[in-house]
This record gives C-alpha cells, structure tokens and sequence, in this order.
C-alpha cells in the first residue's frame, strides 16, 4: 500500500454540485437534473467506501499507527473542509437515517429553517414542518422504499423573515452491499423561479379577465386595479393615459389608488379584510369606484403634447419603451410641472403599444409604501401592458361597432318610419277626400235647417249636434290633410328662445285658465339655428298642449333651453299624471292616442318636423309622476 493514504476530493465534487444546480438556477427541477446529483452522489459513496477499506488495512498493521494518526487528522480536516463547502454552497443538505432522524444537517438549512437547536436527532417532518409524512408524497420515504427520487415544494419563512419557496429533493445514499441507508435530503431555493411561474400564471389570468371585458370605462379601471392590487403588481397608485390622435396629445382618462397615507392604509385595510384573492376583486369590481377622487380628477386634466419632448410620459410613448425614474428631482427627463402634480420622486413609465403602435401609458409609483420599482417588476408590467394595449383597441374598436349598429338601427328605424307614414298619409288622404265631400254636405243641410224654427225643441238639438260633430269631423281632416301632406320647411336663422317665448304668450291666458304655473329657463347666448319658424312652432304648441293636458288639476310646467355638445336641447317638464310604458313606446305611432278626442297625429307630425332639421325628440315618463319631452336641434 501507497505511503500516502488518498481521500476522496471533496470540494471537488462538492463545486460540481454546486455546478450544476447554479447552471439550473431559476429552473424548476427535472429528472436530467435529478439523475446528475445521483451520479455525484454515487462518486461520494464510491470515495467513502475506498476510505473504509484503506482505514481498515491501517488497523491491521500497528506498524501504521502513525500514519493511522496523521490520516484521521487529515480526515477531520477534510470533514470540516467539506462542512465549510456545503455552508456555503447555496442549498440546505440534511442525512436522514430510516426512521427519517435527521443524522447529519449543513448551516444553511438551519438558517433557512429558523432552527434554534440543533436538529440532530430530530425528525424531518418535525423541522420541515411538512405534511407529507407516512404518504406516499414524502420524497424520503418514497426512495428508502426502492422508489425514485420525488419532488415537494413548499413555503417556508426564514430566519431574516423572508418568504422563500423551497423544493425537497431526496436522494439514496447505499452501503458497500447496494444498500439504502440514509437519505440525502437536499432543499433548494426556487423562489425566483416561482416567482417567474406565478407572474406568467397571473399575465394569464388577467389577460383573460381584460379580454373579456367590451366596456371602455370598465376595462381603464380594470387595468388600474391590476397594476395597483397587492394580488397582482401591488403599485400603491396608477394612471392611465391615451392618445388622441386628432390633436397629437396624451389626454388624462383615469386614475386608481389613495390621495394620502390615511386614505392608503384605510383602503388597504377594507381589501384585505373584504376580499381573499384578485379574482375575487375583479368579480366585485365596480368602474365608478373613486372616480371622484381628487387624485383621478388631477389625471383627467392632464394633457401632453407628443411633440414635446421634455416630457416623460410623451417620451415613453415616442421610444415605446418602459422608463424608471429613480430621482425625479434631479431626474432631466422629468419636467417640473409633471413632478410637483405627481408628488412622487420615483415612478415607472409603461407604454401601451399594440401591433407596433403606441396607445398611451401607464404611470405608477409607490408615493405611501416606498417600495423600489425593481426591473424584474417593470418586466412583467411591460407585458401586461400589451395585453392591457390590444384589450383597449378592442374595447374601441367595439365601440365604434356599438355606435355604427345604433346607427343603422336608427336609420332602419326611421325608414320604416318614413315608409309607414308614407302609406298611412296616402290612406289618409284618400279617405280625407272621399269624406270631406259628403261631409260638406251635411255640414251645408245641418246649418240650412238651422235657419228654420222648429216648435220641437229636440229637433233643434239634434241639428246643433250635427253641426258640431261636422266641425269636429272637419278638424280632424285637416289634421290628417296636414299629416298626409306636410309642408316642405322653409328655413330661416332664428333664436328658438324667441319662438318659445311667443308660443307661451300665445298660450298665457289657456295656462291661467288651467292653473298651470310657467317656469322658463333659457340659457344666455343660445346661437341661432336654420329652421321653419312657423313648424317650430306648430311643435312647441303640440307638445305644451299635451303638456297642459295631462294636469287637469293644475300643476307645474317648465321649458329648460341649453346648449349640449352643438346642438340646441329644449326640456319640456310637466308635473301631471304621465304615461305607462305601454303609452311610452308608442308616443310616435301615428294615430295612437290616449285622449279621449284625440286623433294621434300630432306627435307624429311634431317629431317628423324635428327630424327634417336635423334634430331629435325623447320622451321619459313615469305614471303619476310627469313627463319630460327633450328635443334637440342641430346649431349652424
């Protein structure tokens, strides 16, 4: 035998180790993974038995003494080499015996686990605090059993307080004779790579809830709650930006997330006290929530110009690429005016960008928490961005379809219209013709006997009756005459405040009558707009006379004219007794009618009038609480 007794290089296969699971870092282990620490641990045992072997040739011969003496020293160096190399080699090692007694343990795994004493004697499930014992999960029983090695993952908290989630590796450690002794149980740190798994899991999970979601406003605070919920990216405020392509500017359009520390803590509080998860937020989420605050409100009036390039956010748009600011003070990027309206010395800049083209950005900071934006954050925000980007233009793009189906249905509608009172009129005037004839007739025979005394009285009833029924029967006919055949308008400019305000004084003394009380309110400086003064009028009338009628008892009427995004509105309120849904709906049927002696066309005709101007009417009613009749008219 060799002078010089060989021990097995443990640092050396201890760094190979370490090799390889630093070359696996972040990764989720596999069987590749699992079979190379078998193949170094089948080198470890080979080395010990190799050791066990020498160290009983040395027994036999006395004359080794010695040389027996200089090799356990060497040994017990060795040993502490290798305690040193596994304290520092990253990954906590604990030898486990069958009874799964903890043998043998590294510092690292009694860092990790907290441990205050020595774990030696221990069992493992005691320390791990695992679950898994006497199931066929626990990785160690499962290979003291002839099975292969498993893997558990679980959370656990550190001495530093840390949550770090570890995966349980168990590998067999066999004697001379094949034998499964112990297990060497290695716990390997994979948050990172959970981190990573949950981040995707979570891009998942939102980009189905954003897709889902068609309502513009809904979907803005949707995303705003993402970026600013603990359960997802957890920023303690955000804003949102969009582009306005028309006049080249970033437009404020919301903002989520607390005015002031209190505020932040009270909210923070009700979240986690209320809800477990974010599904269960965005399930409950309601986009008119902190819509008021004085934080969305500064958002909304923010407005940047693209072509300025002093500005962050317009900055981020034009790169298409995610900025931090880490010291906005001192940050040049970072206007003044942008600096002391956010309050915030660090934030993140995030643009929406979908098929190459940029739809606005996301700002988020952590202006109560102080919490660093790390890059690996900003990352996963990016992303989130584009999803959020491609949901927006969706969201838009639904709209624009939304708007051009009610279009279409309005126009349908109004064809259908057209083409109803085109045959009802052509009827009407048919009829109103081949009545009016006879009707003169009678009218002409009825007064002709009412020259002559009659010494029967009911005689002369009768022919009074008849007299005034032609009347009525006349009136009716020109109202159909006028509805068969409405004058083309002739359009002037006029002040429609003019034209109410004659329609009233021509029904002051009608209103008194009634003990209807006028409230007028005009707007100053309404603009003028092209009409026919005189059909104008014959709609007002229309529409005051209902008005009156509906409150036989006496009430309150009031005529409200404003402007509203370049048109005229006219609000026409009564206090009277309303209309059913039934009545509602067919307020504009020609010849429907809930007037005891009404013909039905004058809504007709007044809402004809109103759409050859090019303008609108809505009624809303409620019975037993009034009605009010909106119709707006298109300025010059």
């Amino acid at each position: 035998m060799n002078n010089e007794l060989s021990t097995f290089n443990s640092e050396k296969v201890t760094n190979k180790l370490r090799s390889i699971l630093s070359e696996h870092k972040g990764m989720v282990l596999d069987e590749s993974i699992l079979s190379k620490i078998d193949v170094i641990c089948g080198n470890i045992e080979a080395e010990l038995k190799k050791e066990g072997i020498e160290t009983a040739m040395l027994f036999k011969d006395a004359e080794q003494s010695k040389k027996l003496k200089n090799f356990e020293e060497r040994r017990q160096q060795e040993r502490r080499k290798n305690d040193n190399i596994t304290d520092v080699i990253g990954i906590g090692l604990c030898l486990l015996d069958k009874e799964l007694k903890i043998i043998w343990a590294n510092k690292t795994i009694c860092n990790w686990l907290d441990l205050k004493e020595s774990p030696i004697g221990s069992c493992c499930h005691d320390i791990y605090h695992c679950s898994e014992v006497g199931t066929k999960n626990c990785p160690a029983m499962n290979v003291f059993q002839g099975g292969s090695g498993r893997i558990i993952e679980t959370w656990i908290t550190t001495k530093e307080k840390r949550r770090m989630c570890v995966q349980h590796v168990a590998t067999p450690i066999t004697d001379e004779r094949g034998d499964i002794n112990n297990v060497l149980m290695l716990t390997i740190d994979a948050t990172e790579s959970e981190k990573i798994v949950h981040r995707l899991l979570l891009l998942q999970k939102l980009g189905e809830a954003m897709q889902g979601t068609l309502h513009l406003d809904k979907l803005l605070h949707l995303i705003l709650t993402c970026v600013t919920s603990g359960y997802a990216f957890g920023f303690n405020r955000a804003m949102l930006f969009l582009i306005n392509k028309e006049h080249d500017v970033l437009n404020g359009k919301l903002a989520v997330g607390p005015s002031s520390p209190e505020e932040a803590n009270q909210i923070w509080q009700d979240i986690s006290s209320k809800y477990t998860s974010l599904k269960d937020i965005l399930d409950e989420l309601d986009h008119s929530y902190n819509i008021d605050t004085p934080f969305n409100t500064m958002t909304k009036l923010m407005v940047f110009s693209l072509s300025d390039g002093r500005e962050v956010v317009a900055s981020c748009v034009r790169k298409k690429k995610p900025i931090i600011v880490k010291d906005a003070a001192n940050d040049p990027r970072v206007t003044e005016e942008f600096r002391n309206t956010l309050g915030a010395n660090q934030f993140v800049c995030v643009p929406l960008i979908t098929k190459d083209e940029p739809k606005g950005v996301i700002v988020a900071d952590n202006i109560y928490t102080g919490e660093p934006i790390t890059e690996d954050l900003v990352n996963t925000l990016t992303m989130f961005a584009g999803q959020a980007a491609l949901a927006i233009e969706n969201a838009e793009t639904y709209k624009r379809l939304a708007d051009k189906m009610n279009q279409l249905t309005e126009t349908q509608h109004k064809l259908i219209r057209s083409e109803k009172l085109a045959i009802i009129g052509s009827m009407a005037s048919h009829v109103a013709h081949e009545i009016r004839n006879p009707l003169v007739n009678i009218g002409g025979f009825a007064k002709s006997l009412s020259r002559f005394k009659f010494t029967d009285q009911k005689i002369k009833a009768n022919i009074d009756i008849i007299l005034d029924e032609v009347k009525r029967l006349e009136i009716i006919l020109n109202n159909i005459t006028d509805f068969s055949k409405p004058p083309i308008p002739e359009k002037i400019n006029v002040q429609i405040c003019e034209i109410m305000e004659n329609t009233c004084t021509l029904m002051e003394n009608y209103l008194q009558e009634r003990y209807v009380n006028l409230y007028k309110e005009f707007e100053p400086d309404i603009p003028q707009v092209l009409t026919d003064p005189t059909q104008i009028k014959q709609v007002f009338l229309n529409i005051l006379m209902n008005a009156v009628e509906s409150m036989p008892n006496g009430g309150d009427l009031t005529v409200k004219i404003t402007t509203v995004n370049k048109s005229i509105k006219i609000d026409i309120i009564d206090t009277g007794k309303g209309m059913t849904k039934d009545a509602l709906k067919n307020i504009f049927e020609p010849f429907f009618t809930t007037k005891p002696h009404g013909t039905g066309v004058g809504m007709a005709v007044s809402l004809k009038i109103i759409e050859d101007h090019g303008g609108n009417i809505n009624a809303e009613s409620e019975w037993g609480k009034g009605t009010t009749m909106s119709l707006t008219l298109p300025t010059n």
